[in-house]
C-alpha cells in the first residue's frame, strides 16, 4: 500500500529573562545560529552577516551520526516580533517561524516548526518528528541558557542593543 504526503506540526515556548531587542539581536547574528540549532553540523555557510528576508544558510543536519545536506533561506523577517526560515533542500520540507514579545519577567519566545513529507518520505514522519520536537525543546532551552548567562558573543554590530557588549566589528550595518 502507497504512503501518502505526511506532515506535522511542533509548537514550543520559553520565557528568557532578556529584553525582546536582544533576543532579536541573538536570532538574526549570524555567528549565533550555530550556537543554538542542535540539528546544524559544523559551521554553516550563511550568505549574509545579519539574517534578512532572502538570506540563505547551508548547513548539514545532523541526526546521531547521519548527515543530511539543508538549504533553508530566511522566508520572512516582521522586525520585533518574528523571523521564519524555510527549507529549500532537505530531507523534510520544513517551515520554522520564531516569534517573540515582551512579557513580565523578560521575552516570551515562541517557536513552530510545520514540516511536510513527500509521499517517497512520508514514512519518516514519525520520526522526523520525534526528532524536531526533541531539538526544538532543547533548541529554545540553549537558547534561554546562552541569552541569561551571556555565554556567546554577538559576531555584528547592531542598534537594537547598545554597542558594542561583545561584538568585535566597529559600526553597525544600516539594515540592522
Amino acid at each position: 500500500m502507497a504512503l501518502g504526503p505526511a506532515s506535522f506540526c511542533v509548537d514550543h515556548t520559553v520565557v528568557i529573562d532578556v529584553d525582546p531587542p536582544v533576543v532579536e539581536r541573538f536570532l538574526l547574528d549570524s555567528g549565533c545560529f550555530p550556537l543554538w540549532h542542535r540539528g546544524v553540523a559544523g559551521v554553516p555557510t550563511i550568505s549574509t552577516p545579519v539574517l534578512q528576508t532572502g538570506t540563505s544558510v547551508e548547513f548539514l543536519g545532523r541526526v546521531g551520526p547521519l548527515r543530511f545536506p539543508y538549504v533553508t533561506i530566511v522566508s520572512a523577517h516582521d522586525p520585533g516580533r518574528k523571523l521564519a526560515l524555510r527549507t529549500t533542500r532537505g530531507v523534510v520540507d520544513l517551515l520554522a517561524v520564531t516569534t517573540w514579545t515582551a512579557v513580565d519577567g523578560g521575552t516570551e519566545v515562541r517557536a513552530t516548526v510545520d514540516a511536510r513529507l513527500t509521499a517517497a518520505r512520508a514514512g519518516l514522519a514519525k520520526w522526523a518528528e520525534r526528532i524536531v520536537r526533541r531539538n526544538l525543546a532543547g533548541e529554545l532551552g540553549d537558547l534561554k541558557r546562552l541569552l541569561e548567562t551571556g555565554q556567546f558573543e554577538f559576531t555584528v554590530p547592531s542598534q537594537l542593543t547598545a554597542h558594542p557588549p561583545r561584538c568585535p566589528l566597529e559600526t553597525p550595518p544600516d539594515f540592522f
